[in-house]
């Protein structure tokens, strides 16, 4: 397993990369990690920064096209991709949020999609480990109020009035991973992310794409 894996370091010929058109160089070099067994990981500093943060990295997938970013915090396991060619053009992160769920009755996994506006004014990661409640609370509250409902989802009327109670919380949350996601990727990639600032400003900070429960 570890050898597949490329230590990308602060004193690469990489850490340059920032201008358009090195990030298909770099993905070039960039590997595939998913944890089984006792493997470890060694992307240091990228993975020591995950370690303060309290976030453990489940996988991270790198080619020319795409980096996905595998990781589990505060009971919750998270998903997202971003494009290599793309990158300074970022201003949204998409989620997929998997949350084990449990009750007298069994268990049971709802899995939401969320769009996340990235703020192009962020200072770098907080490097400080936060809970996540107002994301729990929300997730929670709709497995206790609507359970395993075969027509529930992210356009129904229930879902998105509570969304648009627990929006602006959110989008606080969500906020801190984005900026911690770029400081993750920026160590790994050892180059700095510019984060665009979208033209057309009314669209919302955070968005709930789809959402699903299901027993496990």
């Amino acid at each position: 397993m570890l050898e597949k894996i490329v230590n990308i370091s602060a004193g690469s010929d990489y850490k340059h990369a920032s201008k358009p058109g090195k990030y298909i160089k770099i993905a070039h070099y960039l590997s595939e990690y998913h944890p089984t067994g006792n493997d470890s990981i060694s992307l240091s500093p990228a993975t020591g920064f995950l370690s303060i943060l309290g976030w453990k990295l489940k996988k991270i997938k790198s080619n020319k096209d795409i980096i996905q970013v595998g990781f589990t915090f505060d009971s919750l396991d998270f998903s997202t991709d971003l494009n290599p060619n793309d990158i300074n053009q970022l201003h949204r992160l998409e989620y997929i949020i998997r949350f084990l769920l449990g009750n007298h009755e069994g268990s049971s996994e709802l899995i939401a999609k969320f769009t996340s506006v990235v703020d192009p004014d962020r200072q770098d990661g907080n490097q400080i480990k936060v809970d996540l409640p107002e994301m729990k609370g929300f997730f929670d509250f709709l497995h206790t109020s609507y359970g395993y409902k075969s027509d529930l989802s992210a356009e129904t009327y229930e879902v998105r009035k509570l969304f648009s109670e627990a929006q602006f919380k959110l989008a606080d949350e969500f906020n801190y991973l984005n900026k911690n996601i770029i400081v993750f990727v920026e160590k790994y990639l050892s180059t700095k992310i510019n984060v665009a600032r979208e033209k057309d400003n009314k669209n919302s900070r955070l968005d709930l794409n789809s959402l699903q429960i299901r027993k496990t």
